[in-house]
């Protein structure tokens, strides 16, 4: 399968519950009904491709992030203890998302397009390492929309965001 990345927008009362007893968000993201849920953003192999869109950086190279960089990895965990897989959950509560929103909104997707290397993403090991292919930066940026459409339906909603990898 690989690692999978995963956005989920939650209330920020449900949130707060989460903060308080992960094991309730655990269950909210395995049960079967919400696979396909409107709520849960499936990124597939693209997570960090798209870290590498707001940063130019992969995982490896990671530091504290800005208001616009902490859209899939915030540093602020859910549960240390708690491993979805590839680690913990992490989370921006409604009221950051609203501002990492405006951010990401600002972006611009033919700038970016011109501006990324496939090949310094292979040369960086941004996973999953197939962006010299032909179909890969489609794959990317078709999963980066929906990651900014997605974002804004949350702060459209005052919504939190988890984001984790399993």
């Amino acid at each position: 399968m690989g690692m999978i990345g995963n956005i989920v927008r939650v209330s920020q009362n449900e949130l707060n519950t989460f903060l308080e007893n992960s094991e309730l968000f655990e269950n909210k993201i395995y049960s079967e009904e919400n696979y396909d849920a409107e709520w849960n953003l499936d990124l597939d192999k693209s997570w960090e491709g798209i870290q590498y869109l707001l940063t130019g950086k992969g995982m490896a190279e990671l530091e504290e992030p800005n208001i616009l960089t902490r859209a899939f990895f915030s540093f602020q965990i859910l549960d240390e203890e708690q491993d979805l897989g590839y680690g913990p959950a992490q989370y921006l509560t409604s009221e950051q998302v609203t501002e990492t929103n405006s951010e990401l909104q600002k972006l611009d997707i033919d700038k970016l397009k011109n501006k990324v290397s496939g090949t310094d993403m292979i040369e960086k090991g941004i996973y999953p390492e197939i962006w010299t292919e032909s179909e890969a930066l489609e794959f990317l940026f078709d999963n980066f929309k929906d990651f900014l459409d997605f974002y804004k339906k949350a702060s459209e909603n005052n919504e939190a965001i988890l984001s984790f990898i399993n």
